[in-house]
């Protein structure tokens, strides 16, 4: 039987390289946002401990200059957690568009494999009809040897 060759196959495994960039490429930008969401509940739980602080202090004595300093911390925070949050959403943009880019180059690659298969498939066909044909011809020629 003579081998099979895959006219395409450069061109699944420059498929492959690219597929392998892309998920290197997505779980970096999952890592980013990973590390995003966590800086993003760190500036929360800031926020919530500032605005509690805020809020148990004894009304009786007012320390100003601390009333005043707290609040602009907690005006603060809450800007940065504002701030963080489109961080994030970029973030999580980010990741879609590479997860996207990761299914498109699959598709492809998969595609490619899909043709190298039917090609596979077809050169096999071919080979055991050949075969087949041998077989039936040594068949035909011992069957007329007999009733000569």
């Amino acid at each position: 039987m003579a081998k099979y060759r895959f006219r395409l196959q450069k061109v699944m495994e420059v498929k492959q390289c690219a597929e392998d960039r892309k998920k290197q490429d997505l779980a970096a930008a999952e890592r980013v946002l990973d590390r995003e969401k966590r800086r993003l509940d760190t500036l929360t739980s800031e926020g919530d401990e500032c605005r509690q602080e805020i809020l148990e202090r004894p009304s009786e004595r007012i320390d100003v200059v601390r009333e005043l300093a707290g609040r602009a911390r907690f005006r603060r925070l809450k800007r940065d957690v504002n701030r963080q949050e489109r961080t994030v959403e970029h973030s999580n943009q980010k990741v879609d568009t590479e997860r996207e880019a990761l299914l498109q180059c699959s598709k492809e690659r998969k595609m490619l494999e899909n043709l190298r298969d039917k090609g596979l498939l077809e050169c096999m066909r071919e080979w055991l009809r050949r075969e087949q044909k041998e077989v039936d011809e040594v068949a035909r020629d011992t069957f007329l040897r007999r009733s000569e």
